[in-house]
């Protein structure tokens, strides 16, 4: 290391002199060297640090390493090219009296990674220049190159990040944020920054899990600012993830931290921070005690907050009677409860009337509540939630006359969703089809932009009844074929929207036509969802022709490189390569720096086995989109897959490997590769791991359960394994011939013959009819049904379009 800095030590002599101002460097025995020239913008290709007097040699004759008296060092790099020891140079004066300063000799040549250590510091430096001028451009060049040199250095990755960020430049600071973390697992900071980053793109666990690192980090002083407020900062988000056991962990830690400030060394400024907001004061401490069942520490936050007047006001009674009740005091906690009710308090919401239930409930009074609900309701009927409450256990006791009347009266001021989701939820148990489709209209049309989950839950309950459904389908053509016409666009567009998720896709149709007809001028939005639902429902040909009209909409302009994407998808999927790539090429011309549309036209050239073009077009997203991490992580995929389709395990497994190695919670490589484990019968304990955490992630997807089916039959867990291959191919997306065919297998390991027989002619028949069948498939498949026939591939032109 020494040899590196004695490598360097000129360097920081010219930085002086260009941050102190001074020109003028005294050269013992040799006129003055001119200082060095200013450095060429970081895009440039002279772009370099300022260069020391140390010289890097001359190309062509003369002496190596001199310097001319006014001459001024070629701009090569900041340290120049040559690895052999350094001939004597002219030394060097701050001041005409000081000492000469002359650069140290080593006496051992360096070796080429020990110069190239050496550059990267002499940029590394320059960096650290231009970042004192705020010159960040320059200053970002400059750390890059560092990087590039020497990319096992925390430092540098952190200045890039830190300048990112300065720069605003989200995304490419994260980036950085990673080879930091990387590098140094230990570094809290930079780890809390990318927790940050997490939650902002509403990423919750991945958050978690960076800010559980960095307060698990042996360099975290555990009674610190940072320890505190990584466990703050946790606290805060396993309680927006529901995970209160952990939430009130970290809660209580908060708690001892304002009874106990002298254990710890925290700001005075940071604690009074802590006290005073409302998402980790005393009054939030005692709430999350008292969710999580904790009663000393819910006393003794609540006492905290009552004492330091952070309690809001008519709180105080509602914690006091919930503290109660955990107590065992059911009586003493309905007397509390009833303080706050009878103050009309609203603060608690549906919260308050809940914790009525429940003490009722305790005390074997639970009969009594309906009344003294109408009671309460009678006395504030102005409370909306109070009133919808009521009304919903009305519902509940099939009281529907009663409830009908508390929620159209409650409507008639408020107009508030809970409302029309409640009489609609009233509707559908009983079964009466036009007021739904009635009040679901009316509610859509009153719905906030932020009330989308709660429609669409009630629209999922809807669609699950499928006579249900048919009756409102039927209610809506009526209401379209009255004179004059009584359903509006609200109604059509719903209708079109249950039935779809009903998957009753002609109705789909035929409603968003009408919503189409109603309101012509909302044309793009309806023929952008008929055009989804169309594709989800592989009704290719159809979604393309919804999507040419939407392209021609005006009002879709903005969204015409999206609609391109679909229609290169839809046209693909029914056999069009051609104007697949038509498609996707227009809309490469419109947005040519969008990555996702380089990755869809490597996709078509993969479906349709076109594997030359698709690895070539890959690989350049691959290259020149190293930030579009998703994309990137796609287009590795796709090549690990064609290299397994054409027989290159080893190449196809490399890729996946390697991002594995940089991503272990990516559940897709996990999937993928522990099916390539399972499938060459190696590392099978290690793939059965993998494929778990993947279908641990998504218990629906038809591929993870089929690898976790393969494995098991790989270890001869035969029971174990039908399950899984059970559920994946009653999904709409697990019926392919593979998976029938693992199916087969495992019944026949079982002595189930007839079903495995059963399922390989189900096999046989899908794989027939794919655009691409599968020879080596069709042969097992051939020779496990006992046939003496090869069968016949489908021709291209009458298969069915492959998912």
């Amino acid at each position: 290391m020494e040899r590196v800095w004695n490598r360097v030590h000129t360097l920081v002599l010219s930085s002086l002199l260009l941050i102190s101002g001074l020109e003028q460097a005294e050269v013992s025995a040799q006129p003055a060297v001119q200082p060095p020239p200013q450095a060429a913008e970081p895009d440039s290709p002279a772009a370099a640090p300022p260069v020391s007097a140390e010289g890097s040699g001359k190309e062509g004759g003369g002496k190596e390493g001199a310097v001319k008296p006014g001459e001024t060092p070629p701009a090569k790099s900041p340290l120049g090219t040559e690895s052999s020891p350094v001939p004597p140079v002219p030394t060097i004066q701050m001041q005409p009296l000081d000492e000469p300063a002359t650069p140290l000799q080593p006496k051992v040549p360096a070796t080429p990674a020990e110069d190239k250590r050496a550059e990267a510091l002499a940029w590394y430096m320059s960096g650290s220049l231009f970042e004192s001028r705020l010159e960040w451009k320059r200053a970002y060049a400059a750390f890059q190159r560092a990087a590039e040199l020497d990319p096992k250095s925390p430092d540098t990755f952190r200045k890039l990040m830190q300048i990112a960020l300065i720069q605003e430049q989200p995304i490419q600071a994260m980036a950085w944020a990673m080879k930091v973390v990387d590098l140094d697992p230990t570094d809290f900071e930079v780890l809390h920054t990318l927790a940050a980053g997490m939650a902002a793109q509403q990423r919750g666990a991945d958050a978690i899990k960076f800010l559980e690192q960095a307060a698990a980090s042996p360099s975290l002083e555990a009674q610190s600012n940072w320890a505190i407020r990584l466990n703050r900062d946790l606290a805060i988000l396993y309680l927006a993830t529901g995970n209160i056991p952990k939430a009130a962990d970290k809660y209580e830690l908060l708690l001892k931290v304002f009874k106990q400030p002298d254990e710890f060394k925290l700001d005075p400024r940071f604690r009074t921070e802590l006290m005073n907001d409302p998402r980790t004061g005393a009054e939030r401490v005692a709430q999350v005690m008292l969710d999580a069942e904790r009663v000393q520490p819910a006393r003794e936050a609540l006492e905290l907050a009552i004492k330091t007047g952070k309690a809001s006001r008519g709180n105080v009674n509602f914690y006091q009677s919930k503290l109660l009740l955990l107590e065992g005091k059911p009586a003493e906690a309905l007397v509390e409860l009833q303080k706050y009710i009878d103050a009309q308090r609203q603060s608690k919401g549906r919260e308050a009337y809940e914790l009525l239930a429940q003490i009722l409930t305790k005390s074997g009074l639970e009969g009594e509540l309906i009344d003294r609900l109408t009671v309460i309701a009678e006395k504030d009927q102005r409370n909306s939630t109070l009133q919808f409450f009521l009304a919903e256990k009305l519902t509940d006791k099939a009281e529907y006359e009663k409830a009908e009347k508390i929620y159209e009266a409650s409507l008639k001021g408020s107009r508030d969703l809970k409302g029309y989701l409640g009489l609609s939820r009233l509707y559908r148990k009983q079964k009466v089809a036009d007021k739904l489709l009635d009040i679901l209209g009316r509610g859509l049309s009153q719905a906030p932009p932020d009330s989308v989950d709660e429609i669409e839950a009630e629209f999922d309950s809807v669609s699950k009844d499928k006579e249900l459904v048919a009756s409102v389908i039927e209610a809506g053509r009526k209401q379209s074929a009255a004179e004059p016409r009584e359903l509006t666009f609200e109604e059509a567009y719903l209708v079109a929207k249950l039935a779809a998720q009903a998957e009753n896709i002609d109705a789909a149709v035929e409603f968003f036509r009408k919503a189409k007809e109603i309101s012509p001028e909302r044309a793009g939005i309806i023929l952008s969802d008929l055009a989804e639902t169309l594709l989800k429902a592989d009704r290719y040909a159809d979604a393309i022709v919804a999507l040419e009209e939407a392209i021609g909409e005006p009002s879709l302009a903005d969204r015409k490189p999206n609609l391109l994407f679909q229609l290169s998808q839809a046209r693909e999927m029914s056999g069009n390569t051609e104007g697949a790539l038509e498609a996707i090429d227009q809309a490469i011309r419109l947005i040519p720096q969008a990555a996702v549309l380089q990755f869809q036209k490597g996709w078509v050239y993969y479906h349709s086995r076109n594997f030359e073009k698709a690895v070539t077009q890959f690989e350049s997203v691959i290259r020149d989109f190293p930030d579009e991490t998703r994309v990137v992580r796609q287009c590795q995929f796709s090549l690990s897959n064609i290299y397994v389709l054409q027989g290159d395990l080893p190449r196809g497994e490399a890729i996946l490997e390697k991002v594995l190695e940089e991503d272990p919670e990516d559940i897709s490589v996990n999937n993928d590769l522990g099916y390539l484990y399972a499938d060459q019968g190696k590392n099978l304990d290690k793939a059965e791991k993998m494929i778990r955490k993947a279908v641990a992630a998504e218990p629906d997807n038809a591929a993870y359960l089929d690898s976790l089916g393969w494995v098991l039959f790989k270890l001869g867990k035969y029971q174990e394994a039908i399950a899984p291959l059970e559920k994946a191919v009653e999904l709409r997306s697990g019926g392919d011939g593979t998976i029938y065919e693992h199916l087969g297998d495992v019944y026949e390991k079982l002595g189930r013959a007839a079903d495995a027989a059963k399922a390989w002619a189900t096999a046989l028949e899908k794989t027939k009819v794919e655009r691409f069948p599968d020879e080596k498939l069709l042969k097992r498949l051939e020779s496990k049904l006992g046939s003496n026939d090869k069968p016949q591939a489908t021709p291209v032109s009458q298969a069915a379009p492959a998912s």
